[in-house]
């Protein structure tokens, strides 16, 4: 049997038995960890926290028997006000699902690790609008997946884009404009604010790219990143 101790973030949890539970656990250098949590569900447990979605913290873990089970956890971080605001807890379920269909056991991601607890931190914490953080996340998730759209040219005709603005379009990688994207749908249109802000956001960062346009573009990114992943990432509500 042998112990050892990572930073993760529970991204999924599944009730076992009577009291346990199994956790899937996102670690930045050891990826995917799918742990069985004994006991936690009792109330005086002292896993209960750590068995919690979107829980941040140094799990200790043990290998035995061909699986593994967490023996203790230091939490850093809980970010509870999550639970208590349900339009912002589904938007971390945006999140924690579009990490879900790309972490693999043994597979180190440090730099979607930083992005997600970030963005789970602005969810929780800042004053701004979970739209354009979860619209932010998905731009540099699908760019860290290695399907970085282009927001400068349009992939069909090679056109600079001007102030009329582009549609985002997966199957071309990138945006098309208005001339090249004859019946595309409504929702991957982008304005021309949209994009100047799609643009500072990569790279800037959401915390230095300046308020967003009124309207984010949301839909667009997820119709997008759906596509590249190849499945489908939990609803928002309407």
């Amino acid at each position: 049997m042998s112990y050892f101790t990572t930073q993760c973030i529970v991204l999924h949890r599944t009730d076992y038995r009577e009291a346990d539970r199994i956790l899937t656990l996102f670690s930045p250098d050891r990826g995917r960890l799918d742990a069985i949590c004994r006991g936690c569900r009792k109330p005086k447990s002292p896993l209960l926290t750590a068995a919690e979605l979107f829980t941040l913290g140094d799990y200790v873990l043990f290998t035995g028997k061909g699986r593994q089970a967490v023996h203790s956890c230091s939490i850093i971080e809980t970010f509870y006000p999550l639970r208590l605001d349900y339009a912002r807890l589904s938007h971390a379920a945006v999140l924690a699902g579009a990490c879900l269909k790309v972490i693999q056991p043994e597979d180190p991601m440090g730099h979607l690790f930083i992005l997600l607890a970030r963005s789970l931190r602005r969810l929780a914490f800042e004053e701004v609008c979970p739209e354009a953080v979860t619209a932010a996340f998905l731009l540099h998730f699908v760019s860290l997946q290695g399907f970085q759209p282009d927001l400068n040219h349009c992939a069909r005709c090679g056109k600079a884009l001007g102030d009329e603005g582009a549609c985002l379009i997966a199957p071309e990688d990138g945006t098309c404009c208005l001339g090249c994207s004859e019946g595309a749908s409504k929702r991957t249109w982008l304005t021309s604010a949209q994009l100047s802000w799609l643009r500072a956001v990569l790279t800037r960062g959401i915390g230095k790219a300046g308020p967003p346009p009124g309207l984010i573009p949301l839909e667009a990114l997820l119709d997008y990143t759906e596509y590249k992943l190849e499945t489908r990432l939990p609803t928002l509500p309407a």
